[in-house]
C-alpha cells in the first residue's frame, strides 16, 4: 500500500499497489480476450448450428430421462408430448446460457490445458495397508490371467462362434443417430471455421510455447534462441494442430456431450 498526501490538511489517500505483471502474464490475458472474442464471434456466426446440436441432445437427454424415471407407459406418452412442446422453448434458452457462459469456459479450459504450473504436484503417500492390498490383488489378478490362458488352450476348436447382436432400444437407436448428426455438423462447422480455428490455435501456441520456454529454459541466450525457433515453427504445428483437430475434435466433443445426456 502506498500513502499519498498532496496537503497537510486533506486526508491521507491510499493509493492501491498493483504487481507488475510478467510477460506469461500479460501474453495470457491478452490472448484470453483474443479467444473468448473468436468464440463468442463464431457462435455468433453459427448460431444454427448451435441450435441443431442442442436440439439433438435435448432429444436423446429427454428420452432417456424419460425412460429411466417413468415405467408406466401412459405417462411416457404424455411427458414425451410435453418434451416435444417444450423443446422451442428449451433450446432458446439454453442457446442464450450457452452463447453467454460457453466462451469464458472454453477459453479456460483450454488455457488450464496448456499452462504448466510451476507448483510440483504433490503424491498422496501410501500406507503399508494399501501397499498389501495392492500386491495381494496383483497376485490374485496373475493367478486369475494364467487360469484363463490354460482354459482357453483347452477351449480352443474349429467350432465358428456366432456373435450375438443385442436389440437396442429406443433410446440407443436415437443416441445412435443423433450421434452421426452432432458430429456431421461439427465437422461441417469446422471446415467453414477454418479460419478461426487456426487464428485460436495460434493463441494457444503462443501462450503454451511462452510459458514452456520461460519455466525449462532459464539461461537468456537459450531463451531468447528457443523462442525464436518457437516462432519460425508456428506455422507448421498450426498445420498439424489443425489436422489433428479437424479429425478427432468432433468425435471427442459427441462423445462428451452425449454422456452429459445420459441419465
Amino acid at each position: 500500500m502506498v500513502l499519498s498526501r498532496s496537503n497537510q490538511n486533506q486526508p491521507v489517500q491510499v493509493a492501491k499497489y498493483v504487481p507488475k505483471l510478467s510477460e506469461v502474464k500479460r501474453l495470457e490475458i491478452e490472448q484470453k480476450k483474443n479467444v473468448m472474442l473468436l468464440v463468442e464471434n463464431m457462435m455468433e456466426r453459427e448460431e444454427a448450428t448451435f441450435k441443431m446440436v442442442i436440439d439433438s441432445l435435448y432429444d436423446v437427454g429427454s428420452l432417456n430421462l424419460i425412460n429411466k424415471k417413468n415405467p408406466l407407459k401412459f405417462l411416457k406418452s404424455l411427458l414425451r408430448l410435453v418434451v416435444k412442446l417444450a423443446k422451442t422453448i428449451f433450446h432458446s434458452i439454453a442457446f442464450y446460457w450457452v452463447k453467454n457462459n460457453t466462451p469464458e469456459l472454453i477459453t479456460n479450459w483450454l488455457i488450464g490445458k496448456i499452462m504448466i504450473s510451476t507448483k510440483p504436484k504433490k503424491r498422496p503417500m501410501k500406507s503399508n495397508k494399501k501397499l498389501a492390498k495392492n500386491a495381494q490383488q496383483k497376485k490374485v489378478q496373475k493367478k486369475k490371467k494364467i487360469k484363463r490362458n490354460k482354459h482357453s488352450k483347452r477351449t480352443k476348436s474349429s467350432a465358428k462362434v456366432v456373435q450375438y447382436f443385442p436389440k437396442l432400444s429406443e433410446a440407443q437407436k436415437l443416441e445412435i443417430e443423433q450421434k452421426k448428426n452432432i458430429m456431421l455438423l461439427l465437422e461441417n462447422l469446422m471446415e467453414r471455421e477454418e479460419a478461426t480455428f487456426k487464428m485460436i490455435i495460434d493463441c494457444l501456441y503462443d501462450m503454451g510455447s511462452l510459458n514452456l520456454i520461460n519455466q525449462k529454459v532459464s539461461m537468456r541466450p537459450l531463451n531468447r534462441v528457443t523462442k525464436l525457433i518457437a516462432r519460425l515453427s508456428k506455422p507448421s504445428f498450426r498445420a498439424i494442430a489443425f489436422y489433428w483437430v479437424k479429425k478427432n475434435t468432433p468425435e471427442l466433443i459427441t462423445d462428451w456431450l452425449l454422456r452429459k445426456v445420459r441419465f
